[in-house]
């Protein structure tokens, strides 16, 4: 009975804090935190010279990764300048001959260049957060500029999206071909997405299986294994995998 009580106080409670609990509740909700989803911005840039992607599918790929690392799904991904380049190729006896004599080889000689491709990304996308009283303060100094967007674009929902508290803990992710159809060519995507985008967003790497290789295309698909902060009862998507299996 006693546990049944402080489960029922840290739920109507929110979780908001592991300080704010009664010791008796704290063996119960030690993992949990109280959290809010927060409004990021984030932008790189996709480098690659083997693992060429057009737009649309440049786009789709960083959505479906960050949805499962936590994003909620009113992400939006926009991505520009998904030209391939064409470029001297330093490892080509080609180039050599280009130093040696200080001319281009010409037009259309395929053996002294390379593809690639610089893509810039930009993400608009809502992340939980655990939900501090600064959190919440900085969300509330936002509130104008919200209802400043309602007004000028004649969207009531854009000044209604205030701050819902709710239950999250952190969970362990895989993102894999099991669990989102990861392919070979996803492997520079996300050891580049890791290292700029999980940072800002607090997804820590735990495990990573990658055999990226910039200068010709990987035959594994990649496995990375994050930890992030999720809704509490949200099955992570490798556990909910192997559940099925």
């Amino acid at each position: 009975m006693r546990r049944r009580f402080c489960h029922s106080i840290s739920a109507l409670a929110g979780l908001l804090a592991a300080g704010s609990l009664t010791p008796g509740c704290a063996a119960v909700a030690q993992d949990k935190v109280s959290a809010v989803y927060k409004a990021h911005e984030v932008r790189f840039v996709y480098h690659s010279f083997v693992n060429l992607f057009d737009c649309g599918e440049l786009r789709n790929h960083v959505a479906v990764i960050l949805r499962t690392v936590g994003a909620r799904d009113d992400i939006k991904v926009r991505v520009s300048a998904c030209e391939v380049f064409l470029m001297e190729d330093e490892t080509s006896p080609e180039w050599d001959r280009w130093n040696r004599y200080g001319g281009p080889q010409p037009f259309g000689n395929s053996q002294g260049e390379r593809r690639q491709q610089n893509s810039d990304v930009r993400v608009e996308l809502m992340f939980p957060i655990e939900a501090t009283p600064d959190v919440l303060a900085e969300i509330d100094k936002d509130k104008s500029r919200r209802e400043l967007i309602s007004r000028v674009t004649g969207n009531p929902l854009a000044a209604l999206n205030d701050p819902i508290i709710f239950p999250a803990e952190r969970q362990q992710v895989t993102l894999s071909r099991a669990t989102i159809r990861l392919g070979p060519e996803d492997c520079e995507l996300l050891e580049q997405m890791s290292s700029s985008v999980f940072r800002k967003l607090d997804v820590k790497v735990v495990h990573q299986d990658l055999d990226c290789d910039s200068q010709q295309r990987s035959y594994f698909p990649p496995t990375l294994v994050v930890e992030t902060l999720l809704p509490a009862g949200m099955a992570a998507t490798g556990k909910e995998k192997e559940a099925k299996k």
